[in-house]
């Protein structure tokens, strides 16, 4: 198993996390931990970051690995959800 380091791209992580690896699972979650803090502060409840949290570790397990997300991607679609309600 190839070991997993900073340096290992998103799309790798999802495709792993997809597969079962917890490693990448972390780590795609620290990486999105900032981006995570910053709209459950923007939320304003006690939970949204438990919330945004489980969202993202659903929506990694519903991406298609052959969908490409951009740069700031990810932020439109929490924001978009945000909206959404």
């Amino acid at each position: 198993m190839k070991k997993l380091n900073e340096k290992t791209g998103f799309k790798e992580l999802i495709i792993k996390s997809q597969s079962g690896d917890l490693d990448a699972t972390e780590q795609l979650i620290n990486r999105l931990s900032p981006l995570i803090k910053k709209h459950s502060f923007k939320l304003g409840y006690d939970e949204a970051c438990s919330d945004l949290t489980l969202w993202i570790l659903e929506t990694i397990a519903q991406h298609k690995p052959n969908v490409i997300w951009e740069s700031g991607e990810i932020e439109n679609i929490i924001q978009k959800r945000l909206n959404d309600g």
